[in-house]
């Protein structure tokens, strides 16, 4: 997604060329303005799990070091900001944040809802080096992750190949879903199903029925999945490909495979939101997580590709990236995030009786 910033200009400028009988007089003030600087707090959403554990140590840790800043963080549940929440703050202009990494469908209804700052182009030193397809008007998209299944080594043989094997009578009481995304979890059965992931309707619901048999849970946290996985509990499941691999790496029996129908490719925006007690520091952190060290960091150790044009993959790497270039992405099943949101509210009320039936 492709969204045009207009340029604008915050910049401050800095005084020069003031002479020596001045150096006393301002001694005192730089001081307190250095001091005042220190003492700036910056506040971010984070994920869950091995995600945000990597974002606080490669991504979070180091700004505050080398700038003498504090960093809180406020831990997303599921993945996804609560949007519903940070629309009352906005609005009431008092924000618990300053920075928000949101899925694409909150980004739609952030934009919507006219709750972000815009950030122009020349703003972010980085951007020159970030394909294009993936600046917003609000802020660079980073963490390509890629949705397909992940599956126990161990207790399944043969790997999957297609989404349908979810339904596959071996698995009885050995799959779980994603509920914290449950609009990417009803596109994946009419892609099963259907061949495309929309509309959502009463066929889409007719499968997701069938299913039943073989659902141990759903889980809300990528957390959450992450223990499912490592204990065994479940077998396979619909997974993001970073939160596989590193599993993976830590000695759990389970694997990643792209799907025949396809997989689901999404990135997420880091945005600022309006009323934002820092909004200079906001900007000058998102431009440090986008340089290239920081995005090397995520792809070789969390398997999540970047937007960052100077980060190259090994092949090792690149086959756990999944997607490691913008022409990989076109690759991915099409979704419709302003669709996505139209109907949002039905899909979750169809959704909502399908689990109490």
């Amino acid at each position: 997604m492709t969204i045009r910033a207009e340029p604008t200009s915050s910049r401050r400028t800095l005084v020069k060329g003031l002479g020596a009988a001045l150096a006393g007089a301002l001694a005192i003030p730089n001081v307190l303005r250095q001091a005042s600087a220190q003492d700036k707090t910056l506040v971010v959403y984070n994920f869950d799990g091995i995600l945000g554990k990597f974002i606080k140590e490669a991504w979070i840790d180091p700004f505050a070091q080398k700038h003498g800043v504090r960093i809180e963080t406020l831990t997303m549940q599921g993945s996804s900001p609560p949007m519903s929440k940070i629309k009352a703050q906005i609005e009431a202009g008092r924000p618990d944040a300053d920075v928000i990494p949101m899925q694409l469908t909150d980004y739609v209804f952030a934009v919507r809802n006219n709750l972000l700052v815009p950030i122009g182009r020349e703003e972010i030193k980085e951007y020159r080096n970030l394909y294009p397809e993936f600046i917003t008007e609000h802020g660079p998209g980073l963490i390509l992750w890629s949705y397909g299944i992940a599956y126990n080594t161990e207790h399944i043989k043969t790997p999957p190949t297609q989404w349908k094997d979810l339904w596959n009578p071996q698995f009885k009481d050995k799959v779980a879903l994603n509920e914290a995304l449950f609009e990417q979890a009803v596109q994946m059965v009419n892609l099963a199903w259907k061949g495309h992931p929309t509309p959502v309707d009463d066929e889409t619901f007719t499968h997701l029925a069938k299913l039943r048999s073989n659902l141990l849970t759903l889980w809300t946290t990528g957390a959450q999945a992450e223990q499912l996985m490592r204990t065994g509990e479940v077998w396979i499941s619909p997974l993001w490909n970073g939160r596989v691999f590193t599993l993976k790496d830590q000695g759990v029996p389970i694997d990643f495979i792209k799907p025949q129908e396809g997989i689901f490719v999404r990135f997420d925006p880091y945005c600022i939101p309006k009323g934002a007690r820092n909004p200079e520091l906001a900007k000058e952190w998102i431009d440090f997580i986008c340089q290239e060290e920081p995005q090397r960091a995520l792809a070789e150790r969390l398997y999540y590709a970047s937007p960052n044009k100077k980060v190259t993959y090994s092949p090792e790497i690149a086959q756990r990236v999944v997607v490691s270039n913008p022409a990989d992405i076109k690759l991915a099943v099409k979704e419709d995030y302003e669709a996505i949101v139209d109907h949002l509210g039905e899909w979750r009320r169809r959704w909502d009786a399908w689990k109490q039936s």
